[in-house]
């Protein structure tokens, strides 16, 4: 019913016996105080915007929204329709909008730690080393800049820092690689307007290593591995009998491995190659291995839970007790191959041994195995190895010559 509504009125009016009783301001057009058979006094506001639909919007509670408050929300949204505003609406899009401002990365701390989140953990094999990255080179340097205010320039001046200051290679594109990902992935989500890194271009890198290490380096190095325990020392010594990737081997799990054949196999999953990689185990492999003691599920672990970790310090200790330098564990792949090479061992086995790539029709078509040729390669190399880190006296007698047609 139509009333002009007075607070005595609102305050004192009885509630229904059931339903609800809706009472017309004839002051305020569309204002409705609703009663509610529980005692609820309800404001509501009926309005039409200008060529649209009739609408309405609840508006409070009485008495915690007074009456003369009530007229006044009535007659704004009115004047507002009047001119074709959705009021209400308008002011919910406006809320959200703040809501989206307030949980937007303001520093580019903020944007990495929320790309490694969102997007890194749910989508990258590998994205504690995009984590890693981010936390050693870039939020020291721009962690802390307000996301509005990146430059080009900021980011250049921190390669730079990277390249000219700390040394580093081939890690400075990565970086950069990785902040152009995190900052496009920004711009999708329109935390900001352009990625600044954009136009960056890439360092030219010096070429790739080729440290091969020498027969009295690789022996100082594995006498030093045999001064620590396990599985520090079967680690180091696993890195340089199969040649493998260093992830790959410091994650091997004992479900990959068949000691009776003689056979580690390197699943899809866990290879850079993207497929199952068969890596025959010299005997030397199976005895090393053969003698850790089984406590979960990685070989080579501290815990029984996590596959090996502290690798920085296990190469302090290394470089400490042998004293070899400018060397990292990369190198001891490089020089197995090496090694393999001046053994005679074909280079097709050798990139056999090493998961190298093949062409693509070569990949296509010639699905053999190559199991018995990279077998006799790597029980060569560890002969070899044997060799030198015996008495290093090098007569020819274990040098076994593998000819491309065996």
């Amino acid at each position: 019913m139509k009333k002009r509504l007075t607070d005595r009125f609102v305050q004192s009016v009885a509630r229904p016996a059931s339903g609800r009783a809706v009472y017309i301001d004839d002051d305020a057009p569309g204002l409705e105080l609703r009663v509610s058979a529980d005692g609820r006094k309800a404001w509501s506001i009926r309005y039409r915007p200008k060529g649209d639909e009739r609408k309405r919007e609840t508006y409070g509670i009485y008495p915690v929204l007074s009456l003369s408050n009530a007229r006044r929300r009535a007659l704004a949204v009115a004047a507002a329709a009047a001119d074709g505003v959705d009021l209400p609406k308008t002011e919910k899009r406006a809320r959200e909008e703040q809501r989206k401002i307030g949980n937007r990365p303001r520093t580019v701390g903020d944007l990495l730690d929320e790309y490694v989140e969102r997007y890194c953990k749910r989508n990258q094999r590998k994205w504690t080393l995009t984590e890693r990255m981010f936390s050693s080179h870039v939020k020291p340097a721009i962690g802390g800049k307000p996301l509005a205010n990146l430059r080009r320039a900021d980011i250049v001046e921190l390669l730079d820092e990277l390249q000219n200051d700390k040394g580093l290679r081939a890690q400075v594109n990565r970086v950069r690689s990785a902040i152009v990902a995190a900052l496009n992935w920004g711009v999708e989500r329109e935390y900001l307007d352009v990625n600044p890194a954009a136009a960056v271009k890439k360092r030219k890198i010096e070429a790739s290593r080729d440290r091969v290490l020498t027969d009295d380096e690789l022996r100082a190095i594995w006498r030093a591995a045999d001064t620590l325990p396990d599985p520090s020392r079967s680690l180091v010594k696993a890195w340089i009998l199969t040649g493998q990737r260093r992830d790959e081997v410091r994650c091997m799990a004992w479900s990959e491995v068949n000691l009776t054949r003689a056979l580690w196999t390197l699943p899809a999953a866990r290879s850079k190659g993207k497929r199952d990689h068969e890596i025959p185990l010299a005997p030397a492999m199976i005895d090393m291995i053969g003698g850790l003691r089984r406590f979960g599920k990685p070989v080579f672990t501290m815990d029984g839970t996590k596959p090996y970790a502290g690798q920085k310090r296990l190469k302090t200790i290394l470089d400490r007790e042998s004293g070899v330098i400018g060397w990292t564990f990369h190198d001891l792949r490089r020089t197995a191959s090496t090694g393999m090479a001046a053994l005679h061992v074909p280079q097709d086995a050798i990139d056999r041994v090493l998961n190298h790539a093949k062409g693509t029709l070569a990949g296509t078509y010639n699905r053999h195995d190559y199991l018995d040729q990279k077998r006799h390669a790597l029980e060569a190399w560890a002969e070899r190895v044997a060799f030198i880190v015996g008495d290093g006296r090098d007569d020819g007698a274990n040098v076994v010559e593998l000819r491309a047609g065996a």
